[in-house]
């Protein structure tokens, strides 16, 4: 936080400048999901990866042709816990500055990686729930039997890692391309579009020298996977349609070179429909994985139902319901309840 502060103080005689235009926002959500699955007989909170309650604020200089900004955003609740839970593990989700001009965007912290924004593509108004019906650990529950949690997704990109990224200029009438240097020697590049309907995020990511033999979720939540086989390196496309009559369709398919040989891949889609207040989804995830003598692992599908409903701008409820089968055998079953007030 000390280093936070620094950052945004930095900015502040930029901000005493007669020339400059200076803007601050606070901003925040709360979220909570009440779950009961197959692997435990009581009811308790939890959240996705992606998903959870936070506060944070931004601000941003403008001095000639130049853009100055520096962000700072805490995650409440970490893992399954919530924050009015004594073992509530919080941490910095993003710390970073950055400048911004005619030659682009480029920032330096920690935040979220170029590549794995699901929000990017999904436009189905259920991501909150439930992104892409694909969040790690059988959806919003981020449970499941053991051997059939693997995280083929999150295991493809990095999070929350300290890196310079350089954002370009927008080109062919909708696309940016992105370039990510972080810890351990790793890179990211990817290129996104966004027009007319359609967002496209198209990546492909190398952790360099990083360790990830162990689940890194098992850090965060103490919940580890057995089974788990982190990546070298990976690569993958999302895409997403808005059609104006409110009928949206998300897919994404990746690969990721585990650390233990052999490959890991996914393939999901979500048709979704929103209209005013109400939205609803349909989304299935395919996994799979070979290991380095070539043997295929366990073939795992899983479905979600998502409805969501939003009384008034910032305050959201859901339902969703996943049901996971691993070799064409129903292995997990989960509900989920859940709201989130944004402000």
């Amino acid at each position: 936080m000390k280093k936070s502060m620094l950052a945004l103080a930095m900015l502040s005689p930029l901000a005493a400048s007669q020339s400059a235009h200076a803007e601050v926002t606070a901003y925040g959500r709360v979220l909570y999901n009440i779950i009961k699955d197959d692997t435990t007989d009581d009811l308790y909170f939890g959240r996705h990866e992606f998903a959870e309650s936070t506060i944070g604020v931004k601000g941003s200089v403008e001095y000639n042709d130049l853009t100055f900004g520096a962000q700072v955003e805490i995650g409440l609740d970490e893992g399954v816990s919530n924050i009015l839970h004594d073992g509530t593990n919080s941490r910095n989700r993003i710390q970073e500055i950055w400048v911004q001009g005619k030659f682009g965007k480029v920032k330096m912290g920690t935040g979220a990686s170029i590549t794995w924004i699901v929000s990017d593509v999904d436009q189905s108004g259920t991501w909150w729930s439930d992104p892409l019906g694909m969040s790690q650990r059988f959806g919003s529950t981020r449970r499941g039997p053991a051997g059939e949690s693997q995280t083929p997704f999150v295991t493809t990109q990095s999070i929350f890692l300290e890196r310079f990224v350089y954002e370009s200029p927008t080109f062919l009438d909708g696309a940016k391309f992105y370039a990510q240097y972080g810890e351990d020697s790793s890179y990211e590049i990817a290129v996104k579009y966004k027009a007319n309907g359609w967002r496209v995020n198209a990546w492909s990511t190398d952790f360099g020298d990083a360790n990830n033999d162990e689940d890194p979720q098992a850090n965060i939540d103490g919940n580890s996977t057995e089974g788990f086989f982190g990546s070298k390196s990976g690569y993958g496309i999302l895409a997403g349609y808005l059609h104006d009559s409110g009928v949206n369709f998300s897919a994404t398919y990746g690969v990721a070179d585990r650390v233990a040989g052999g490959d890991s891949d996914f393939l999901n889609w979500k048709l979704g429909y929103t209209q005013g207040k109400h939205a609803v989804s349909y989304s299935m995830g395919n996994y799979g994985a070979e290991d380095a003598s070539g043997i295929d692992g366990p073939a795992h599908t899983r479905t979600t139902v998502a409805y969501h409903f939003v009384p008034v701008a910032g305050v959201r409820f859901w339902a969703q319901a996943t049901k996971g089968d691993t070799d064409e055998e129903e292995s997990f079953n989960a509900f989920a309840v859940g709201g989130m007030v944004q402000f």
